[in-house]
């Protein structure tokens, strides 16, 4: 026989979190292949430099950059594929759809969160609520209360949130900052 869950609530939504391109996948990879950070729009530039140079000095600035140049890596380079092409999707919904999820003032409600994304980290928050995670990959943790979570791919949380009156937006910014989904 099947325990019963450790928690309860009155009502459950999945929420399917995604990224969606309409570039062909075979030209995307042809991109990266040619130029990694091709999708990062964040580069440090020279006016980044000139007050890097007025912070930390002239050799803390060029140390550095001799550092990050020498494991070919770039610090705003989150991730390889950014907001440049990607739209964030919330079951399947563009941001301006605004995804919705019925519910009535002073109900548990469990959110079955899942990163169903290529590649994307999430940054997850409902401003002005808390969400109580009872679940992280299908097993039962000791609930922990948050402001926000990040879930990555392929990975998946249950949390509880008790909504008063009022609207809210579940709202999940990638990672790197260059996108969202609502």
């Amino acid at each position: 026989a099947k325990e019963p869950e450790p928690f309860e609530y009155d009502r459950e939504h999945v929420i399917m979190l995604s990224d969606w391109t309409d570039e062909e996948p075979v030209q995307l990879m042809k991109t990266l292949k040619k130029q990694s950070d091709y999708y990062n729009n964040n580069q440090r530039t020279v006016g980044d430099f000139i007050n890097d140079v007025g912070e930390k000095g002239w050799s803390e600035t060029t140390r550095d950059r001799w550092m990050w140049a020498q494991m070919r890596m770039d610090p705003t380079d989150l991730a390889d594929v950014s907001g440049a092409t990607y739209t964030y999707l919330m079951n399947g919904q563009a941001p301006n759809m605004n995804w919705t999820g019925l519910f009535k003032p002073g109900e548990r409600i469990r959110l079955r969160l899942i990163n169903g994304s290529a590649m994307t980290y999430f940054d997850v928050r409902i401003p002005g609520l808390k969400m109580t995670v009872v679940a992280s990959d299908g097993l039962h943790v000791k609930p922990v209360t948050v402001d926000e979570l990040r879930i990555a791919v392929a990975e998946t949380f249950d949390v509880i949130v008790e909504p008063a009156e009022g609207a809210y937006t579940l709202f999940a910014q990638s990672m790197d900052r260059t996108g969202y989904a609502r």
